[in-house]
């Protein structure tokens, strides 16, 4: 016979009721706090018991999404820089570690060298009359170079940091995937998340490779039409020598600035698709976490004999919920401060931009929308996939509360209480604890940037 239902109760007093036993769960929340209190970031690392119904399904898959290839789009443009793969330490001994990171080392020096040799240019600058068009025109190109030289400090401080998190996500990715429904979460999240990044990064390096190869095609159409050569440089350098005055020097520079070009914006479509992925990760996580909260209670054996077990696996619930919370703490340390400078410096640079695409015209103009379009799509990429994190882990409180609790002990109450009170606060990442990563400081960085702009075309819009 089938266990007794509360059919005959009317669907608004069953609400009273449900809203009655929370509010009493309410008096005793402090008693269950040691759940949440007590669990540290190592919870993260260590095996966490399974649900019943996920041992019985628990299979693999060779076609199935493997976390290798989650990363391997990341690692290729981390080593076209000479950077290790990020799940890799370093070795140990300065000799190793050199010898090891010889490729990163040279990018390194090149791309500091551009932007002393960008800084050095604009003094002189002002050393002899220039007009404001000059000194925005070199502005950004600075602003640039100096957020990917940070981005590769970030990179090569923090890399036993990044590897660390990137083991952490190793080890939870073989704990939490384990039945075919949780597989499907897991590519409807990641997959999409590999194709955004991957098509991120390679219209921002074929507009970056545009960027410095547009001045030879200008050069092209001017031979064509007047006979002469008018040597052109994508962006200003000081060197020691007068890189215009020959063709063998013009020559000689001029396939490092290609270089340089690429160097810049495969370092920050490496640090942004590492986020970024990692970010994917998080979500995949509390995306799982939600249906296994959902289904914490299982409707078969909802009864007496049930209880224990429904228990351990909420219990085991609020564990990864805890752990994936530290998670985002150990990301927020590694990639805040980065953000912060990219945020700041984004804001000011498209705003130059903005002010320059009104200002010239021909391959110039071309140059610049190419730019500010790789800043704008870089931006929303971080913003949109922050905000992807807030809003799964909000999703918890809907599980939560829809996990048919009601029919459950009194601890079993006072704990999903607990989930969506913690819940109440989404997960959200910062820029070094400014501004929130979110679409909603996409939409502010545009209005400070249009901000700047109006007040540079009021202030030198004439000139």
């Amino acid at each position: 016979m089938a266990p007794l239902r509360h059919w005959w109760i009317p669907e608004n007093s069953r609400t009273i009721m449900a809203l009655g036993m929370l509010t009493c769960a309410q008096a005793d929340i402090d008693n269950r706090n040691r759940i949440y209190g007590s669990v540290v970031l190592s919870n993260f690392l260590r095996p966490a018991p399974p649900l019943e119904c996920d041992k019985r399904s628990k299979q693999h898959h060779p076609m199935h999404l493997t976390f290798e290839e989650t990363l391997k789009n990341t690692n290729i443009m981390l080593l076209m820089m000479g950077i290790p793969p990020c799940e890799e330490t370093y070795p140990d001994g300065v000799i190793a570690a050199i010898r090891r990171n010889l490729g990163f080392i040279s990018s390194f020096l090149l791309l500091s060298y551009t932007t002393f040799g960008e800084l050095i240019y604009l003094l002189q600058m002002f050393e002899r009359e220039v007009n404001f068009l000059e000194v925005t025109f070199q502005a950004p190109c600075i602003g640039y170079c100096i957020i990917a030289v940070l981005k590769m400090i970030i990179l090569a401080g923090r890399r036993n940091m990044i590897a660390e998190l990137v083991a952490m996500f190793r080890t939870k990715w073989s704990q939490a995937i384990v039945h075919d429904e949780h597989w499907k979460v897991c590519e409807d999240t990641m997959k999409p998340a590999i194709r955004v990044t991957s098509v991120t990064a390679l219209v921002n390096v074929v507009m970056g490779i545009s960027f410095t190869v547009l001045p030879i095609a200008e050069m092209i159409y001017h031979h064509y039409y007047t006979g002469s050569w008018n040597r052109q440089l994508a962006f200003n350098i000081w060197w020691p020598f007068d890189v215009l005055s020959g063709a063998k020097y013009f020559w000689f520079v001029y396939p490092m600035y290609v270089v340089i070009g690429f160097t810049g914006i495969i370092i920050h479509m490496a640090f942004d698709c590492l986020f970024c992925i990692l970010a994917a990760h998080l979500c995949m996580h509390f995306r799982i976490l939600e249906h296994n909260l959902t289904h914490v209670v299982e409707v078969e054996t909802r009864w007496e004999d049930s209880n224990d077990g429904n228990m351990s696996r909420l219990q085991t619930t609020v564990v990864n919920h805890q752990a994936l919370i530290g998670c985002s703490v150990f990301m927020q340390s590694v990639f805040g401060n980065a953000l912060f400078v990219n945020f700041l410096g984004s804001s000011i640079i498209i705003c130059i931009q903005a002010f320059m695409i009104t200002t010239v015209s021909g391959y110039t103009l071309v140059k610049f929308i190419l730019f500010i379009l790789c800043f704008l799509i870089e931006l929303l990429m971080l913003c949109a996939y922050g905000e992807d994190i807030v809003q799964s882990s909000e999703a918890l409180i809907n599980a939560a509360y829809g996990c048919q609790w009601y029919e459950e002990s009194k601890p079993f109450h006072r704990t999903v209480l607990q989930i969506i009170h913690r819940s109440q606060q989404p997960v959200l990442l910062t820029a070094w604890k400014i501004w929130p990563i979110q679409m909603s400081t996409f939409s502010r960085i545009l209005q400070a940037s249009w901000s700047y702009f109006t007040l540079l075309k009021t202030v030198y819009g004439d000139n």
